[in-house]
């Protein structure tokens, strides 16, 4: 095909063919590993192209063969053959791209000793919440290749979610070392580290990961939490404050600012903070109860009832709402509302000891009035 497309005496047959063969093969060739590394070789994508020139090569070679024959209605039969066979196989592929985990498993068929497949299926997996079936994808595709960072970043996180801690740290500790600018692995090796109670490496490795990657709004909120559980309360709030700088709606740092405000009884501030996080992220329940719970405390009876009422509206199924706005009920003197609040904490979660105690004092202060009434 290549003599006859440089050496044909045919002009029409040269532009022809050099198109085909063109498009067939320069397309392909970044994608067919032979001059540098690209990952994959076959993906749909990256045929486009080269299918356009196999139908065109495909085409003028039976418009050829059909000339120089006389049994024409063989060549139509074997053309109608390949049509019918190539659009099979295309109903048959469109099949796997019906869902992500069809797909990486078609691929896991075709190509068993690929990392990346064993990642994918992996990470499908794991999205869907079937950890135990995750984990050993994962393996293997670290085991295929002992030095893919980012599976084995995906499975120290789900190790670490199950308290495996040990061999979470050994993996994270190793992707950093295989590649040290991983920020998102330091975040979670100092994440494990903190659960082992390793202080200061958890902090040294939340700040490589900062350094890597300066704009990284949950390693500062991480960082913060480290330091609230070591009672470093201004650095605490310094980190969650960079957080919500770097990302306005986060809202896990601006729900841990107002609490830690909250419990060091800094009220006033506690209030400020709640309500800038609230004209940021009006709809967050989280920060609509925390934020409640400040009002009450400060006896800002009403508004506190407000917010709570409207956090209740969006999560009616939270126990500690209901629980925290009878308390809020109980102090303002509204023993009824109080009652009803605590009986539907009560009844979304009966082990809750603090809200069991309130209810028992409650009722003994009713059972009181309606003595002295008698």
């Amino acid at each position: 095909l290549i003599r006859q497309a440089l050496c044909s005496e045919d002009s029409h047959r040269r532009r022809i063919l050099t198109l085909g063969l063109g498009f067939l093969i320069i397309p392909f060739l970044p994608a067919s590993n032979l001059f540098f590394r690209v990952g994959f070789v076959v993906a749909e994508r990256v045929l486009y192209l080269p299918s356009a020139g196999y139908c065109m090569l495909l085409t003028f070679g039976f418009g050829t063969l059909s000339k120089y024959t006389k049994k024409k209605k063989l060549v139509a039969a074997f053309v109608l053959g390949i049509l019918f066979i190539n659009t099979l196989r295309c109903m048959i592929r469109s099949g796997d791209w019906r869902s992500e985990e069809q797909l990486f498993r078609s691929a896991l068929s075709v190509c068993p000793l690929n990392a990346k497949v064993h990642y994918n299926v992996g990470k499908n997996l794991a999205d869907k919440g079937n950890q135990t079936a995750a984990v050993r994808y994962y393996r293997e595709a670290v085991r295929l290749n002992p030095k893919y960072v980012h599976a084995m970043n995906n499975l120290g996180n789900i190790l670490k979610e199950r308290n495996e801690l040990q061999e979470a740290e050994e993996l994270l500790s190793l992707a950093v070392q295989i590649q040290p600018d991983f920020a998102a692995a330091w975040m979670n090796l100092g994440i494990v580290q903190n659960s082992l109670k390793r202080f200061e490496a958890a902090e040294q490795s939340y700040r490589t990961a900062i350094k890597h990657r300066r704009k990284y709004p949950d390693c500062y909120y991480n960082l913060g939490r480290l330091y609230a559980d070591l009672n470093r309360h201004v650095d605490a709030l310094n980190a969650w404050r960079n957080a919500t700088v770097l990302k306005p709606e986060h809202s896990l740092a601006w729900n841990n600012m107002i609490i830690l405000l909250d419990n060091t009884g800094n009220l006033a501030q506690a209030e400020a903070v709640g309500r800038e996080a609230l004209e940021l992220i009006p709809n967050d329940h989280s920060l609509m109860f925390s934020l409640a719970n400040v009002l009450g405390k400060s006896q800002k009876y009403k508004e506190s009832e407000a917010l709570f009422l409207k956090a209740i509206k969006a999560h009616p199924n939270a126990a500690s709402y209901h629980g925290n706005l009878a308390v809020l009920y109980h102090r303002w003197g509204h023993l009824d509302l109080a009652k009803k609040h605590y009986e539907i904490s009560l009844q979304l979660d009966p082990t809750a000891s603090g809200t069991k105690e309130n209810y028992g004092l409650l009722r003994r202060k009713l059972e009181q009035m309606q003595k002295k009434d008698v």
